[in-house]
């Protein structure tokens, strides 16, 4: 898996522990790449780009898509996705909630605060960096408007939603 961001990047970039452990937050950076960049670029843009990253080759426009605008999508949107993963976790047991001595539990209004917080930021990093492939589709001969199938990878009208519903 090529990652566009690393993980100190986006330890050092948001507010979350830096003692946080490396699979807790890979799952969350895939997460964000394949639902929400991929929804953005669409298969083909995002795996050129892949492909320079790969071989060292990423320049020019691809580089400036990556660095100016892909970093921030991936970015909030694993901070968000992290959200839920750091929330509990699934073992051989069950699902459990961790905690420590020295810290207490959150309270589910904060939860929901901070995710609707990350939600927000997320989406309008996607909002920007989707208006500006969009408005510089003519660099990019990767990306398509409508695919074969007649899918439209970059359409800012197709929302996830990952919340919490109690």
């Amino acid at each position: 898996m090529v990652f566009l961001v690393t993980e100190s990047y986006v330890l050092d970039k948001t507010n979350m522990d830096r003692n946080l452990l490396s699979h807790n937050l890979k799952a969350s950076m895939i997460l964000a790449q394949k639902v929400n960049v991929t929804e953005i670029l669409g298969d083909k843009l995002l795996d050129k780009i892949y492909s320079d990253i790969n071989s060292s080759s990423l320049t020019g426009n691809y580089k400036t898509l990556v660095d100016d605008y892909l970093v921030d999508v991936v970015t909030y949107w694993t901070l968000y996705y992290a959200t839920t993963n750091l929330l509990s976790k699934i073992s051989n047991r069950g699902l459990q909630q961790e905690f420590s001595e020295n810290s207490s539990q959150a309270d589910i209004t904060v939860y929901r605060t901070l995710k609707s917080e990350f939600q927000n930021l997320a989406e309008y990093f996607s909002q920007r960096c989707n208006k500006w492939v969009f408005k510089n589709r003519g660099l990019f001969p990767e990306y398509e408007i409508c695919s074969s199938d007649g899918e439209q990878p970059a359409n800012p009208n197709n929302k996830f939603y990952g919340g919490l519903v109690i």
